[in-house]
Order: C-alpha cells, then sequence, then structure tokens
C-alpha cells in the first residue's frame, strides 16, 4: 500500500495459476481510507469487507463509515465508574442510570464497591 497525506491505500492482488491453465491476478480489495479525528470515525472508499464483530463479513463496493474506538483515549473507554459505600445490614443495591436498572447486588454488612 501506499500513504498519500491522510489517505492510505491498500490493495490486496493475489496471483492464481491452476495446473494445465495460465495463471491470472485476481483482487481481493482496493480501499482508500483515512482517520477523521474530529468525530472518531475511519472513511473506507473502494472495496472491502464490512466488520465481522457479530455478523459474517461481507463484501462492499462504495463507502464506509465506521466508529474508530482507538482514537478515543484509553481512560475514556468503556468507563464505568465504581459504586462504593457501607451497609448497616444486608442489603441490596441497585444501580439506575435514567431510571434503568443496570445493576442489582446483594453485599453483606459492611464496606462494599460495586
Amino acid at each position: 500500500g501506499i500513504n498519500i497525506g491522510p489517505w492510505r491505500v491498500r490493495n490486496l492482488t493475489t496471483w492464481n495459476r491452476s495446473s494445465g491453465q495460465s495463471g491470472k491476478w485476481e483482487s481481493s480489495y482496493i480501499r482508500a481510507e483515512r482517520g477523521l479525528n474530529g468525530i472518531k470515525s475511519r472513511l473506507t472508499l473502494g472495496e472491502d469487507y464490512t466488520p465481522s464483530d457479530i455478523f459474517d463479513s461481507v463484501p462492499f463496493r462504495g463507502a464506509m463509515m465506521s466508529s474508530d474506538e482507538s482514537m478515543v483515549p484509553y481512560n475514556l473507554r468503556e468507563f464505568a465508574p465504581v459504586v462504593r459505600g457501607i451497609a448497616r445490614t444486608q442489603a441490596r443495591i441497585e444501580v439506575r442510570q435514567n431510571g434503568y436498572l443496570i445493576q442489582s447486588q446483594t453485599v453483606a454488612p459492611g464496606a462494599f464497591a460495586l
């Protein structure tokens, strides 16, 4: 691949040849991509494959804008505060956010941290 300013151009091409046949070049993808730091995203143009975090990856031709967690400072990724307190007796601690229960845990008497 080559880099041109903020753009990275990548290509995957292979040479395939079966016995008794002439060989040929086959391109799997060619794409140009760049980071968009202001919105913590990545823009990809050309031929590529979708991310395969949950579902199977599928090829596409066009443009894709995706979040890029690597642009978020490490200390802000998946932030989850620690809830601390002291229970006088065995107690159920419920943590709610915007009215929704997000954590519920029974704790023993004394100091606790969730």
